[in-house]
């Protein structure tokens, strides 16, 4: 069952029905008068009608399709129960009913009857046929042979047909007049795939019913088009009838039918059938030739091969503008190069980023382009070598950009070219300046609100001994206390304005060769160490006492002997360490603190490694984790900002600080560069 008419004014149950005949050629009718004028002009397999409140127009209607379509199967759709007992009797006279609300698996039930009633019926018509199979198509058929001013007619218009180039509709135009020039059918029509190749449908005709070439569709997996694309020769419809009992050639004869032809011709290209011309009879009413249909043929296996590169061909130009349409709107500037070194591609976003227009670049040498951007293309096509987000500055504007290069391959060893991706930094960099510029200021609100809390202490105890030191200045204790305490909160005032000037300001380093060794040696006795017992592993034991916690210090220092060449500045990076050794005693709770400092260097590595640790200091997880961001530390203790002062100088001076905590030990790892000899 090919072919279904659907009599209803209800949109939406057309529409309904229509998914469910999906695979058949669907026509439509509004009125009983549209169904009728329809069926006047094509065969159909099925009619739904849509009875609604014309249920007593409904015999008349039935008798007069049955008339013009007499093998067609009818399915009613009737409203819920609510008519009169005699309107049973009426309702009978259709092959199917079925009844409102109704489901999907209803209609797809009551479809499956139809169809198995219809092949039923098609199968009893040929049994109650003898027609004979094999004198429709035989040598005494052949009609009138074709003319030489007739075959040259021909072959002039198929001229004109290849001549028209990619426009797919005139080459069909073109193709039909020559068929109707040469053996003058009285219908003809040209059936194209869709891009997916399941549907056949119409495409160019010649006297076919509009309704018609609006509906007919077939199916590439039965039928005419898949006994067509097996067998790769024409048929006829003498040879279908032919063989009523076969079911293939009923379901071919119903589709013949339904185009108004008797001939079907493949157009085979690449073992793939690209379409099909249909014919009706001849306008004399003789039957087509050998020699005319045989001429035929062999035009629509040329036609086929054109019809088959013009689609190609607009498929290459639609996935062209399309990649054009996605490359004119990226945000990203594109270029692309050749083999021979010239541009061939510029979008949009990269005239407006280099300032440039594309016709005034595409076809010339990749030198147009500004440097070092051509240089980056000529590397990635010479060399095949990539760039991936590679950060670059134009030699003309100094304007940053943001750069990827691919080599565009093949089977080919050689690239086919080269593409290029870039971005303007320019406001991502502005961007990043002012978020900078947001969050010295949030650290500077902060750190001034730090400084109110830090310097209240020290203060109040140096304001409270100036006031005393006038009448108690003869009192040895009193000097000796005062000297100690206020000694102390102003060295600590001195450290917290020293910690905050090294991380709000860049300042200038004196950068000299030193002796790692030394300096840390130097910095421990800055900070008040003292040379102790010595270790049987070669460690040197170190005392000290913190007047501002009152903690007693174990320093075991450990180096092997040889001197440690770094280039440094000596002053701030004994600062730098000094606030990492401070950080560890302050982190470690009760009266004594113990800390190991390390250097060592490999032989085969170009840096030297200084490892602060303690076993006795209590660092969290999470503390650990912010422990370099100032935004964070302010927030706590001015003084513990210590650790993000040593970082900015470190990688000031070119070095590394990591912070570490394994097996209850926390430390610091500083890498600085060696100074080969």
């Amino acid at each position: 069952m090919r072919t279904a008419l659907i009599v209803s004014g209800d949109e939406g149950l057309r529409s309904r029905l229509l998914r469910a005949l999906a695979d058949r050629s669907v026509f439509s009718a509004v009125s009983d008068e549209d169904a009728l004028k329809t069926l006047r002009l094509t065969d159909v397999d099925l009619i739904i009608k849509d009875v609604g409140a014309s249920l007593r127009d409904l015999p008349i209607f039935l008798g007069r399709a049955r008339q013009l379509s007499p093998s067609a199967v009818v399915i009613c759709l009737l409203p819920a129960e609510n008519g009169l007992p005699e309107d049973e009797d009426i309702v009978e006279t259709a092959d199917f009913v079925l009844r409102r609300p109704f489901s999907s698996r209803e209609i797809a039930t009551v479809l499956r009857q139809a169809e198995d009633k219809q092949r039923l019926m098609a199968e009893v018509s040929a049994l109650r046929s003898n027609r004979p199979t094999n004198g429709a198509h035989g040598e005494d058929a052949a009609g009138p042979e074709v003319s030489p001013q007739a075959l040259a007619q021909v072959v002039k218009e198929f001229a004109k047909a290849l001549a028209a180039g990619f426009d797919l509709p005139r080459v069909l135009d073109l193709f039909l007049d020559a068929v109707s020039e040469m053996v003058r059918p009285s219908r003809c029509a040209l059936l194209l795939a869709d891009s997916e190749g399941n549907i056949y449908s119409i495409r160019a005709h010649r006297g076919l019913a509009p309704h018609l070439v609006e509906a007919a569709a077939l199916s590439a997996d039965s039928g005419l088009p898949l006994w067509l694309a097996t067998q790769g020769r024409l048929i006829q419809i003498d040879e279908v009838q032919g063989r009523p009992q076969d079911p293939a050639a009923r379901e071919i004869g119903r589709e013949l039918a339904l185009l108004q032809a008797t001939v079907a011709i493949p157009f085979t290209a690449h073992g793939e059938l690209v379409a099909i011309l249909t014919l009706g009879q001849r306008i004399t009413g003789l039957p087509y030739s050998h020699r005319e249909t045989e001429i035929l043929f062999n035009l629509a296996t040329h036609l086929a091969t054109a019809i088959r590169d013009i689609r190609l061909h607009h498929q290459v130009e639609y996935q062209k503008e399309y990649t054009e349409r996605i490359l004119a709107h990226m945000s990203n500037g594109v270029i692309t190069i050749d083999r021979a070194e010239r541009v061939t591609l510029l979008n949009r976003r990269a005239e407006e980023i280099l300032g440039l227009r594309a016709h005034d670049i595409l076809g010339k040498d990749l030198r147009a382009l500004p440097s070092p951007l051509g240089d980056l293309l000529y590397e990635t096509l010479v060399r095949g070598k990539s760039v991936h987000r590679a950060e670059v500055q134009l030699a003309l504007g100094k304007l940053p950009l943001e750069v990827s290069t691919y080599p565009v391959t093949a089977d080919e060893p050689a690239p086919l070219g080269a593409v290029i991706v870039f971005e303007d930094l320019s406001a991502v960099k502005e961007l990043a300046a002012e978020k900078r510029q947001a969050e010295q200021f949030q650290l500077l609100t902060r750190v001034i609100a730090r400084i109110a809390d830090e310097i209240k202490n020290p203060l109040v105890s140096i304001n409270t001994f100036m006031e005393l030191l006038e009448e108690r200045y003869e009192d040895s204790d009193f000097r000796h206390h005062f000297s100690t305490v206020v000694g102390r909160d102003v060295r600590r005032l001195v450290q917290i304005f020293e910690k905050l000037a090294a991380l709000v300001s860049e300042g200038r380093f004196s950068f000299e060769i030193v002796d790692l060794r030394g300096l840390v040696d130097d910095c421990l006795a800055g900070i008040g160490a003292r040379s102790g017992a010595e270790g049987g592993d070669g460690a040197r034991l170190l005392h000290a006492h913190d007047e501002a916690s009152g903690k007693r210090v174990s320093v075991s220092l450990y180096h092997e002997a040889g001197p440690y060449p770094v280039k440094a500045d000596p002053v701030q990076l004994k600062k730098a360490v000094a606030y990492l050794v401070w950080y560890l005693m302050r982190k470690t709770p009760g009266d004594e603190a113990r800390l190991s400092v390390s250097i060592d260097h490999k032989a085969a590595e170009e840096t030297i490694r200084l490892i602060i640790a303690s076993r006795t200091a209590e660092v969290g997880v999470e503390e650990l984790q912010r422990i370099f961001d100032p935004m964070k530390v302010v927030q706590e203790s001015l003084i513990d900002v210590g650790p993000c002062v040593s970082q900015r100088i470190i990688e000031a001076l070119g070095g590394k600080l990591e912070a570490r905590q394994a097996r209850g030990e926390t430390s610091f790892v500083t890498t600085l560069p060696v100074v080969t000899a």
